[in-house]
């Protein structure tokens, strides 16, 4: 794409500091997410949980009907596996974004490999998402860390709502109850 006949410039590096309890700062060098980061999640098998379907019973525990004789169902939202797998794929949507960050970063290098350079290593993209959150665990990153990293990546992206805001606002929050 030109703008005014010129190849417009896609790579450039936004500097970020995070500030460390011992007053030293940590600075690294982030890069805007690309327009088509949340499909590559998807086409790498990063996806959000749905929720599991139960049927609605009424108090002697028969199951309900509507008026065409189908049993009703509902959408368990409060369900422990599906919570446990929103927050994971909320940790996972997040890391993966400050590792697509820092790619440019020639400072950082994670010591696990992504699956796509490594086809030997029989990661999948969720077991490489875990295996850097443990990187970023044990390096001292606090969950704040992930969160400003997070905040800044969407300042950068141009990024006012979506799956990352999503992600960053509260690894452990309860969705949004709604009625099927």
């Amino acid at each position: 794409m030109k703008l005014l006949g010129q190849d417009l410039e896609l790579k450039f590096l936004q500097p970020f500091s995070l500030k460390r309890p011992d007053g030293r700062d940590w600075t690294f060098q982030l890069s805007p997410l690309p327009l088509g980061f949340q499909k590559k999640l998807r086409d790498k098998g990063i996806t959000p949980p749905t929720p599991p379907v139960k049927i609605s019973r009424d108090s002697t525990g028969k199951p309900i009907r509507d008026h065409a004789g189908q049993v009703v169902t509902f959408t368990d939202l409060n369900s422990a596996e599906f919570l446990s797998d929103s927050e994971l794929y909320h940790q996972r949507v997040a890391v993966l974004a400050v590792v697509e960050a820092l790619r440019n970063d020639s400072s950082v290098c994670f010591e696990t490999v992504p699956p796509e350079v490594d086809g030997t290593n029989g990661l999948s993209w969720g077991d490489f998402a875990d295996a850097v959150f443990q990187e970023l665990e044990q390096a001292g990153f606090t969950p704040g860390d992930l969160l400003a990293f997070c905040d800044e990546i969407c300042r950068i992206s141009n990024m006012l709502d979506g799956h990352l805001r999503e992600a960053q606002a509260n690894f452990s929050s309860l969705p949004v109850n709604s009625s099927s």
